[in-house]
């Protein structure tokens, strides 16, 4: 059963409850928590052998990552990370020394955002090492960024370049460690999460539909299209990918890394057309870079299509899934 079929069939178990602003089915759930605050709430997994190897990740790459990941997800609903637990899964083969190099890439990452381990878990395991992570974040209530707010005729904007994470596994899989001096290898080991963004933009009041870009663009604008129930066109020749990606790899393929390479954690969303220059320019003078891809055309219709060399075909929804 793929991911998002198991989500749905998880979906049909839930009871709506009025402290539940969202549940299943975005970057992260979001609850009431006090007169002036809702409370932001994710928990991601990554497990040896599926989601990171020793031979491409350092030890606190490893942890950096766990821990990115889900700080990728408030970033993508507008929030502030406070809280992290981890859950550990630890087979025998893994060494104390080992588990504490991965707390410290977390603490690497957790510290620049100040935010604070409260607990977890740790148990044994026959096989590698599993690192479950929830992060508890907050926001100013009822401002949380969903995928559901796209309209017709907002502008589709990505932020920073995609397909780098997958251009740095690339070069890892095929030269290990020895080739970790190039600038792609470092997204892949230690991506960004965009808090700085995704508080940008909630705090310009304007309506934005966001999501984060996990499993590649291809599937996470799927995502942003059925949520808001509307149909996204994007021009191939405006998507944001790297000179470095280019020159490594070509041009076709460059795109092909944005569109399923995933594990950017860049933020793709829509805002209205007359809105778009303010939002553009404000996160230039952070140093962050928004580039338009594209625009939501009609309501009523879930669909993604590509223009290049102005035909239109439909985008199927590819990328990294969990089967």
């Amino acid at each position: 059963m793929h991911e998002f079929d198991l989500i749905r069939q998880i979906d049909s178990f839930t009871t709506a409850h009025e402290d539940v602003k969202v549940g299943i089915g975005d970057d992260a759930a979001v609850t009431s928590s006090s007169a002036h605050k809702d409370m932001i709430s994710c928990v991601d997994t990554i497990c040896e052998g599926v989601h990171f190897k020793r031979s491409t990740l350092h030890l606190s790459d490893i942890g950096y990552k766990a821990l990115a990941v889900n700080l990728s997800d408030i970033a993508a609903m507008g929030g502030t990370p406070r809280y992290y637990l981890v859950s550990l899964s630890i087979s025998e083969d893994w060494k104390q020394e080992e588990i504490l190099e991965i707390y410290r890439g977390m603490n690497d990452l957790a510290n620049r955002y100040d935010v604070l381990l409260i607990g977890g878990d740790t148990v044994s395991a026959q096989n590698g090492l599993v690192i479950s992570v929830t992060v508890l974040g907050e926001i100013e209530k009822n401002c949380s960024l969903l995928r559901s707010a796209a309209c017709e005729g907002d502008i589709v904007f990505a932020s920073g370049t995609l397909g780098d994470s997958r251009g740095g596994l690339e070069l890892l899989l095929s030269q290990g460690l020895t080739g970790e001096e190039h600038a792609l290898v470092g997204v892949h080991q230690r991506p960004e999460p965009q808090l700085t963004l995704g508080q940008l933009l909630k705090e310009s009041g304007f309506r934005i539909a966001l999501n984060d870009i996990s499993d590649g663009l291809s599937s996470e604008i799927w995502e942003l299209a059925e949520a808001s129930n509307v149909c996204i066109c994007l021009e191939e020749k405006n998507i944001p990918v790297s000179e470095d990606a280019i020159k490594l790899f070509g041009k076709q393929t460059a795109y092909e890394y944005a569109l399923t390479g995933g594990e950017d954690f860049q933020l793709v969303g829509t805002v209205a057309k007359a809105h778009w220059p303010t939002i553009q320019s404000t996160a230039q003078e952070k140093g962050i870079r928004l580039s338009a891809i594209g625009s939501v055309e009609q309501e009523g219709a879930s669909q993604v299509l590509m223009q290049k060399n102005g035909e239109r075909t439909r985008i199927k929804r590819a990328g990294y899934r969990h089967e």
